[in-house]
């Protein structure tokens, strides 16, 4: 566990050019819940954060730039009261959190960023997205977009000791089918805007009975979508089938034990 965050850039941490690229993955919501319950407490928010995690190992040591602390990852949060639940406009902070890309077992990272995503939520305050909404409310737009890109280009948007590396945006959609004019929507992904020194951003959805992970990148940070695209698929592969394997390797102490106990009945 990282109880100090190194401070660490990449490639997606620079100034952004004028292109975008996307890509996205989709995968059976079963299968994602299938693994955070091998995990006890873990939420499927873990694991595709540790999916994403995993992707950016891959994608980061294929270049030769893996860095051997872990990447940081910015995480929006709704931060509205019960209170406030009727009440208009945005009330969103940004939850920062180390996504253990220095480690290799996938099981492992599963249980650091569920272990990391518990702590950073209980410190994690809603006084920077009601700073934030009160200056909206009093300042002009143009002048505002301009504050706002000052500053992401000083790292100061969250207050976070560190920079980060990525947005990873959860939103969970509705679990029954949806049709416009007739026609039934298949699947969902989304796109995420882009800042300086934020060149990376993924897009968690799911929808009736799957989710999806979509990148929106720049295109000078990420050349190769389909690739990362690939990172991300390999990523899931590898922590499907480490799961799976110690759900037998569960399994089969488990007979184990059944064996010996109905040997030692009387």
């Amino acid at each position: 566990f990282h109880s100090i965050r190194e401070r660490v850039n990449t490639r997606f941490n620079g100034r952004i050019g004028p292109h975008r690229v996307v890509n996205a993955r989709f995968f059976p919501l079963g299968h994602v819940k299938t693994i955070k319950d091998l995990v006890p407490g873990a939420t499927v928010n873990d694991v595709m954060v540790t999916i994403v995690a995993g992707a950016l190992r891959r994608y980061l040591k294929s270049k030769g730039e893996l860095p051997p602390v872990s990447l940081v990852a910015g995480a929006p949060i709704n931060v509205r009261t019960q209170a406030e639940a009727g009440s208009g406009g945005n009330l969103v902070s940004m939850m920062t959190l180390s996504i253990y890309t220095d480690i290799a077992d996938p099981l492992e990272r599963l249980h650091q960023v569920h272990d990391e995503c518990v702590s950073s939520k209980e410190y994690s305050g809603a006084i920077g997205a009601r700073t934030l909404t009160d200056l909206t409310q009093t300042i002009p737009a143009r002048v505002a977009a301009l504050g706002f890109r000052a500053a992401s280009q000083t790292m100061l948007m969250t207050g976070a000791t560190s920079p980060i590396n990525t947005i990873i945006s959860n939103v969970p959609g509705p679990q029954v089918p949806l049709y416009m004019a007739g026609a039934r929507l298949l699947c969902s992904a989304g796109c995420g805007p882009l800042l300086d020194h934020m060149g990376l951003f993924h897009a968690v959805l799911s929808y009736h009975g799957g989710i999806s992970v979509t990148v929106t990148a720049c295109r000078d940070m990420l050349p190769d979508p389909e690739f990362y695209a690939e990172c991300i698929q390999a990523s899931f592969d590898e922590l499907k089938q480490a799961a799976e394997a110690l759900g037998r390797s569960r399994s089969q102490a488990l007979r184990g034990r059944h064996r010996r106990a109905r040997k030692a009945m009387p």
